[in-house]
């Protein structure tokens, strides 16, 4: 006890050498959280991203041996309706049919809409939850429209069919068929997801935002599942049979690609979900490695700092050792003292660390596209981490302080 009360006093004659090596700890455990809270978030959502991807399913696009015609692609024509047919038949095939997301862009059906004699090229898409828009002209969806064949239309649309957007409202238009109801003209400004960042402006937003129609789910469902398909088919999605090798039965319908387009001039491909769990596998080995780097670096520095300060209060505290051991104080209790000081020091900053790091990875999520997840084990492990840094850069000073020669320390 008598240790711990002169090793506080020590302390807090020092105050401004005690703040700056505090300072640096702090530094250090809140960078450790901090980084291994964004690596735990980045992984949550990977694996969420993973794990919403049915395992039977794969994706299979063809790219041109001539890169100049990527984006020309559907001119080669390399998946058609009667490909889709022939394929059906495959062993292990469960469903394939048009790729309802290709390039990114969301569930989308690409198709021609008409209206008494006049045509136009409509792209739609299921009006989902975190998208909220304005109708321009006539109204927006309601719950009473889930069970109906509604759909709201683009201005330009609009314009194509009817001249202007008021003159739309209540009109049927066909599309593969079937006759849908346009209760509404899409305000375009206003489509803006909720969750988007809020950094960008909705100006910068619609600049690149892709502006369609829409439908409710079950409308949009019963639209996209029809035999019929989209004029233009970039990629298939597969889905394979239970029981049957995804990758093998993917392998056997690009066999059959091949067979029924024989002088097309391009590759057809599969995404190899090994592949996938491994550069997942591979992400994750990296944020540890980075999370163990960085706590290293920043236990390092706040090491430094300690054994500093240590070093220099050894320096300033020679006569008081001298003479403490002069009176019988023995050398493994000086020691202790010095270690004492170093571990509260340590442990005081990391705990302070703890607090800030937590304070900073709730305000650093957001400005994350996802959110950052401290858990229990980044704090045990920057408790455990701080007191480790204590007494290991604070044993040598200790250690030297043990040493001093009583006699030489008094008369310095």
């Amino acid at each position: 006890m008598n240790l711990i009360k002169s090793s506080l006093a020590n302390l807090k004659g020092h105050k401004l050498r005690v703040f700056v090596t505090l300072l640096w700890i702090i530094m250090g455990i809140t960078s450790v959280i901090l980084v291994s809270s964004i690596g735990n978030g980045l992984k949550k959502q990977v694996s969420d991203s993973v794990n919403k991807v049915n395992p039977n399913k794969t994706r299979i696009y063809f790219e041109p041996t001539d890169y100049n015609m990527m984006d020309m692609s559907a001119f080669l024509k390399p998946f058609t309706n009667s490909d889709i047919e022939e394929l059906s038949f495959t062993e292990g095939v469960e469903r394939i049919g048009p790729s309802k997301d290709d390039f990114g862009m969301g569930s989308m059906y690409s198709s021609d809409a008409s209206f008494d004699k006049k045509t136009t090229y409509v792209d739609i898409s299921q009006l989902k939850k975190d998208i909220k828009i304005k109708a321009i002209s006539g109204r927006n969806f309601s719950i009473e429209d889930e069970d109906r064949k509604v759909v709201m239309i683009a201005t330009q649309n609009a314009t194509d069919l009817f001249g202007d957007p008021e003159s739309a409202i209540g009109k049927g238009i066909t599309i593969n068929g079937n006759i849908y109801e346009v209760i509404g003209v899409v305000d375009e400004s206003s489509v803006i997801p909720e969750d988007i960042n809020t950094n960008y402006s909705s100006d910068i937003y619609q600049e690149s935002a892709y502006v369609t129609s829409y439908m409710p789910k079950k409308a949009f469902d019963d639209l996209i599942n029809q035999f019929s398909s989209p004029q233009e088919i970039n990629s298939l999605d597969l889905v394979v049979s239970t029981g049957y090798d995804v990758f093998e039965v993917a392998n056997t319908v690009i066999s059959k690609l091949y067979e029924l387009h024989p002088e097309i001039n391009g590759s057809y491909n599969t995404d190899d979900p090994t592949e996938a769990t491994k550069e997942l596998d591979s992400m994750i080995s990296k944020i540890n490695q980075f999370v163990t780097l960085i706590t290293a670096i920043s236990m390092f520095v706040g090491g430094v700092g300690v054994m500093n300060i240590m070093y220099v209060s050894v320096m300033e505290r020679q006569r008081e050792i001298g003479i403490r051991r002069a009176i019988g104080a023995k050398p493994r209790a000086i020691m202790f003292q010095f270690l004492i000081e170093a571990v509260f020091i340590t442990v005081c900053g990391g705990i302070l660390g703890i607090i800030v790091g937590f304070i900073v990875v709730n305000y650093a999520s957001n400005y994350l596209p996802f959110k950052a997840i401290p858990n229990i084990n980044s704090f045990f492990f920057a408790s455990i981490t701080t007191v480790i840094t204590g007494i290991v850069f604070g044993i040598v000073p200790a250690i030297k302080a043990s040493r001093l020669d009583p006699i030489k320390a008094i008369y310095k």
